[in-house]
């Protein structure tokens, strides 16, 4: 039982403590603006990572304990990076740093192909499938903006 805390501790800090660093380097980056938006959806998907990431170290039986949480935050990784919804969110941080802003957003859900930009209402952040950084990228991708 010692031993599955420990592991416990360590997988913590793979699938909720390094991220939240990187985390916090985008809200940083992101000070002034729509940062809360931006941060509270992947607070909670660290969470569900650690819960999920429980299943896998229960199962796993190799030791050092750093080592088998490691293993099991690979798992959890992997997983995420294939689930419908959670794989966009996983790309979205990395268009706000490639961007140096909130992305415009846009969706070919239903063939719509339209977007939005930072401020629309229906700006729905990490839940859209493609990122662009301008909208004249948008606009030449063939999406229209959906105001």
């Amino acid at each position: 039982m010692r031993s599955y805390l420990r592991a416990s501790a360590w997988l913590a800090a793979f699938v909720a403590g390094v991220p939240a660093l990187w985390l916090l380097a985008v809200v940083v980056a992101l000070w002034g603006r729509s940062w809360v938006a931006f941060a509270v959806p992947y607070l909670g998907l660290f969470g569900l990572a650690f819960l999920v990431g429980l299943i896998p170290l229960a199962l796993l039986r190799f030791r050092p304990d750093w080592l088998r949480a490691l293993a099991a935050a690979a798992v959890v990784y992997a997983l995420a990076s294939f689930t419908p919804m959670v794989a966009e969110m996983t790309r979205y941080p990395y268009h706000v740093v490639r961007c140096g802003g909130l992305p415009v957003v846009a969706s070919g859900f239903m063939a719509a192909m339209s977007y939005n930009v930072p401020g629309d209402e229906f700006y729905t952040t990490p839940l859209q499938d493609r990122f662009f950084c301008t909208e004249e990228e948008a606009r030449a991708a063939g999406y229209r903006h959906y105001p």
